[in-house]
């Protein structure tokens, strides 16, 4: 009997323009967002496709311009009535692709879908997901995820150091954003792979800058970027102007021009992301572009994908380190329950990483495992 499926799945309804907030209101006309009941047949699936339930989805400002795009170099866009698009974690329930067989779990665009038909040409990057030694399928998105991978290749490659190197320990780290997916995973490794001498991490709020702090106790020191005299103790806690070697920036705007200030000469940014303009362009301004001239400043700017080719070798140290305790499994996500109606908080979810909901990887979880 063939199967079907009475899906839901986010699409979007009205197109804003980059730089500005998406309208939130369900209710409004002018909403960005519209939720659909579709059903999906396996009758329907051609050769090489899949059809999948999903599991947990990865939320990441960078889908702001997945959906809206800035710049066509890096995402096309959607346009209104396509599904939002998102990676997330499934299961297979019908398939007519020998590698991805009923059963299995995978990583892949699942979109904001609780079900969803993949193409065979729209499973380039997706992939069986091993469960040996791992505890929970969530992990793909936290410590074996794609953010704990740019944290990998944001050392390996763009700060070009190497954990067997005695000229790569030692060194003093600014990481804004360092309560987030990326930053977290960020601060454990220079702690303990790079063995930093000093980590200032940047993040908003006191319960932030604890937990940031309690991932390294020894060589982080959190700053609050809420707090008043942020300038003033972000300044304090590097030790003064010139200080810093590594600045991995996920921020942008106002702290990365603080940064300037701080780094040593001849010394790296690493720009991973810029979350303060993603919804304020005149966050986007670089004002401190002076300091790149004089202190002869190398910013690289980094995209995921690029390091594709290499991510055997990024999950082979993360599976590696979990293992050695250098990575803390335990808080390397937020989840948050969007199971049965909550499905219909699905964008909410996803926004409140614009308004500091997570430590960690924030994850949707949209079935049961």
């Amino acid at each position: 009997m063939s199967l079907s499926i009475n899906a839901k799945q986010w699409v979007l309804k009205t197109r804003t323009e980059p730089g500005h907030p998406f309208n939130m209101d369900s209710s409004s006309p002018e909403a960005s967002f519209e939720l659909k009941e579709l059903t999906l047949k396996e009758n329907s699936l051609q050769d090489g496709d899949i059809l999948i339930e999903t599991i947990y989805l990865s939320n990441d400002p960078a889908q702001k311009f997945w959906i809206i795009s800035a710049d066509k170099n890096y995402a096309a866009g959607v346009a209104p009535g396509e599904p939002i698009p998102a990676r997330g974690l499934g299961k297979v329930l019908a398939s007519n692709n020998d590698k991805f067989p009923v059963g299995a779990l995978i990583s892949a665009q699942t979109n904001w879908s609780t079900h969803t038909i993949i193409r065979k040409e729209q499973l380039g990057v997706a992939r069986v997901l091993p469960m040996e030694g791992v505890e929970h399928l969530w992990w793909y998105l936290s410590v074996l995820g794609g953010t704990a991978v740019t944290a990998y290749f944001i050392f390996y490659r763009y700060a070009d150091l190497q954990d067997c190197e005695p000229d790569s320990h030692g060194k003093t780290f600014l990481i804004s954003g360092a309560a987030g997916a990326v930053g977290s995973m960020c601060v454990q490794i220079a702690a303990n792979v790079f063995k930093a001498k000093k980590i200032i991490a940047i993040a908003g709020g006191p319960q932030k800058v604890k937990f940031v702090e309690s991932l390294a106790p020894s060589v982080v020191v959190g700053v609050d970027y809420k707090d008043p005299k942020f300038s003033e103790n972000l300044l304090k806690a590097a030790g003064g102007e010139n200080t810093v070697d590594y600045f991995i920036d996920n921020v942008g705007g106002k702290i990365l021009d603080l940064g300037c200030s701080l780094m040593k000469p001849q010394s790296t940014i690493i720009a991973c992301g810029s979350i303060s303009g993603y919804n304020d362009p005149s966050q986007l301004v670089f004002k401190n572009y002076v300091s790149v001239i004089t202190k002869r400043l190398t910013i690289k700017g980094l995209l995921l994908m690029d390091n594709y080719e290499k991510f055997p070798e990024a999950y082979a140290h993360l599976t590696q380190w979990i293992k050695d305790g250098k990575i803390d499994k335990d808080t390397s996500a937020t989840i948050v329950d969007a199971t049965s109606d909550k499905f219909n908080n699905v964008p909410a979810i996803w926004d409140g990483l614009f308004h500091g909901k997570n430590t960690g990887k924030l994850i949707t979880k949209v079935n049961e495992e």
